[in-house]
């Protein structure tokens, strides 16, 4: 009954179509790059007639630049988070002196309840109901993908100190009673909508294979046959609930998570086959739930990565981290975050930054600290790997301030995805706008900043010097110097 998956490394310069992961060339950012000026020459003519000289664009050659060091040490970078020191220590949602904890924003992570480096363990199945029959799907031929495509996104995102491992089940495993006797609905008290889910998972617990490895697992993850009609909610555990699962190994309190109804039918573009084939970006979003991260920004809504957006939405989507929460995790080294305290910023600063679609690099984000504030974060991104399904006018740096010091109890996850903060529904994360941009907010392509524009957020202009298919120039400086 067991089928336990765990694939090699993927070859990170492998090219996959949409069902695959797409990644590219490992850039070395210790040499500048250099871009060929395109060049004509017309033919002599032998007839006296005159021949007009082809027209050629000049292209830019990329500034003979090497990687400078970070101006600020990377610790300056690791914003605190603004809650008190013992809501700072305690898992989302915990009372702590009469307040609810929201969760860490700023570092350090919030406590997990899985693992965020080297080996996780978890269980696969699909699951179904006497009223909620299988369908045509198997694991083998549609759950199997999914989960490879998982491995590759950890193997990729936490540049190998992270490794997805899943045991399989290979057969249905059928619940034999009416999901309908156990609605788990967003309009019923949470208290009862929690009690049905708590015995659906633990029905579930119970009936998996007995040669499963269960001393080290991690968390449960579960397909659901799409008559589930009466799931509207999540059906979920965090894992520290104090809601023990009995296993045929022994009771173990651990995460476990599905959808609910939205994934198995069409709404609108967005069919129930186009969802079934992001259940890979689904799931990663939960685990992220629980590995301490918010999810839901900046550009809650957007194609701009999977925390935001789980599904292919007018033919794009990325399956992009948040620089930011990569940092949290440490999946990013501190020597490829190059730290920017303003006061630091004596004179310009100059240096090279690899976009995140492409493995490793010197450095893969800049941070610029604001005490008492947040953090202005600058990615290069795009539209290759992880994001091939952008158009090509998605390229170059973004950038987004994320707010450590927001005092709200729960981040809201319902919150729009551009246009700046919003103070009546404030942001954790929110992108930021060119200088003298005037255009359209809500439009996701506007969030980029090109090659010669310039982006001023307080003291600090970010300006994109020159733009190559591996790295972007970057030039900052501090006006109030």
């Amino acid at each position: 009954m067991r089928n336990l998956i765990r694939i090699a490394a993927v070859t990170l310069l492998s090219v996959f179509a949409l069902s695959g992961c797409v990644t590219s060339q490992e850039s070395n950012v210790s040499e500048a790059d250099e871009t060929t000026t395109a060049s004509t020459e017309s033919d002599q003519a032998e007839s006296t007639e005159e021949i007009a000289p082809e027209l050629v664009e000049d292209v830019e050659p990329a500034p003979e630049w090497t990687q400078s060091e970070s101006p600020a040490d990377v610790e300056i970078c690791k914003v605190i988070d603004g809650q008190s020191p013992a809501a700072r220590a305690t898992e989302e949602g915990r009372m702590v002196e009469g307040k609810r904890a929201r969760g860490n924003i700023g570092f350090p992570l919030s406590p997990v309840s899985l693992p965020i480096s080297e080996d996780s363990n978890f269980i696969a199945a699909m699951v179904s109901f006497d009223d909620a029959p299988p369908t045509d799907l198997t694991p083998e031929g549609y759950l199997r993908p999914q989960l490879e495509k998982i491995e590759q996104w950890g193997d990729f995102w936490s540049q190998g100190k992270l490794n997805f491992n899943f045991q399989m089940v290979d057969e249905w495993v059928n619940i034999p009673v009416n999901h309908e006797d156990y609605p788990v609905k967003r309009e019923l008290p949470f208290a009862e909508r929690q009690g049905n889910a708590n015995e659906i998972i633990k029905m579930i617990a119970a009936a998996l294979p007995p040669d499963l490895d269960y001393e080290n697992l991690d968390g449960v993850m579960v397909h659901w046959s799409p008559e589930i009609e009466h799931f509207t909610g999540d059906l979920g555990l965090q894992g520290f609930e104090g809601i023990a699962l009995p296993f045929p190994g022994g009771e173990k309190e651990v995460f476990f998570w599905s959808g609910n109804t939205w994934w198995y039918e069409t709404t609108g573009a967005m069919t129930a086959d186009i969802k079934a084939e992001y259940t890979w970006s689904f799931w990663i979003y939960l685990m992220l739930d629980s590995m301490g991260l918010h999810n839901h920004g900046p550009g809650n809504g957007w194609p701009s990565g999977l925390q935001q957006m789980q599904v292919e939405a007018n033919g794009e989507h990325s399956g992009s981290i948040i620089g930011w929460d990569e940092f949290k995790l440490g999946w990013t080294d501190d020597s490829q975050v190059h730290c920017l305290d303003p006061a630091s910023i004596t004179e310009p600063n100059e240096f090279l930054l690899t976009p995140r679609e492409i493995s490793g690099g010197e450095r893969r984000l800049a941070v610029v600290p604001f005490e008492d504030q947040g953090a202005l974060v600058v990615e290069s991104r795009r539209p290759i790997g992880w994001s091939d399904t952008w158009t090509a006018e998605k390229s170059g740096l973004i950038a987004y301030f994320v707010d450590t010091e927001l005092d709200i109890e729960r981040v809201d996850s319902f919150t729009q995805g551009g246009c700046g903060n919003n103070p009546d529904q404030p942001k954790w994360a929110y992108y930021l706008y060119k200088d003298g941009f005037n255009g359209d907010c809500r439009e996701f392509s506007n969030i980029f900043i090109r090659e010669g524009e310039k982006l001023t957020f307080q003291s600090v202009q970010i300006e994109l010097v020159h733009s190559s298919d591996q790295l972007d120039y970057v030039r900052v400086t501090n006006l109030d110097d």
